[in-house]
């Protein structure tokens, strides 16, 4: 079956969930859909498996406060991320009512899919370039010396240069606007605490519009 979603079927017949569940979980010294503590680390070690020499890393995926290590074929043909239902079972959840979902991968809110049924990768989980980018990851693979490792960047902190400078006409502006509103303070309270409130539930309403949004436009 044609992939609606990218196109194409992952062509993926050498590795199945067995596989996951024996070999690579001994290679990789963590074993496949146990219980995780931490939520994220900052390095993931990988291993080459198979006649294909598929990338192989663990990460920790949290649903509904649960958090277990799944392991990824690294796909960067792939830019979805995918979860094969067997997974998401060991949640106890069920998976006939969509197709996308939104996990938290390696502690990044992460939208993931489920693929289809009669595909070549349906017991098997595949880590995608969208996430790749997302996470600020960073692939080394050392074919040489049988070496991978997935590091993960901190997000750029947000510097004082990148803050907005307000310029002479707007700092007198706000003087006076500020000024103006603590004249009207003094004379009325009660109309400046309703102007508050009701800016307050605008600022909250439009936090929530964004959110839902960006976040669960898919479901």
């Amino acid at each position: 079956m044609t992939d609606i979603l990218n196109g194409f079927d992952h062509l993926i017949v050498d590795i199945h969930s067995k596989d996951l569940h024996e070999q690579i979980s001994k290679r990789l010294k963590i074993q496949y859909l146990s219980y995780y503590s931490p939520s994220e680390f900052k390095e993931a070690k990988g291993i080459f498996f198979g006649p294909y020499f598929r990338i192989i890393v663990s990460l920790p995926v949290q649903i509904k406060q649960k958090r277990k290590n799944v392991h990824f074929i690294v796909n960067t043909g792939s830019p979805k991320t995918y979860i094969c239902k067997e997974v998401y079972e060991s949640f106890g959840l069920t998976t006939s009512d969509s197709t996308v979902h939104s996990i938290l991968l390696n502690n990044i809110f992460t939208i993931i899919h489920l693929p289809p049924s009669d595909s070549h990768f349906n017991d098997i989980n595949i880590l995608g370039t969208e996430y790749l980018k997302i996470a600020h990851a960073n692939l080394t693979i050392d074919f040489e010396n049988d070496h991978i490792s997935l590091f993960f960047d901190q997000p750029i902190p947000i510097s004082i240069q990148t803050i907005p400078q307000l310029n002479i006409e707007g700092i007198v502006g706000l003087g006076i606007i500020a000024f103006a509103l603590f004249l009207i303070f003094k004379k009325n309270p009660r109309f400046i605490f309703s102007i508050a409130v009701a800016f307050l539930s605008y600022e909250i309403f439009y936090f929530t519009q964004m959110i839902q949004d960006k976040y669960f436009k898919y479901f």
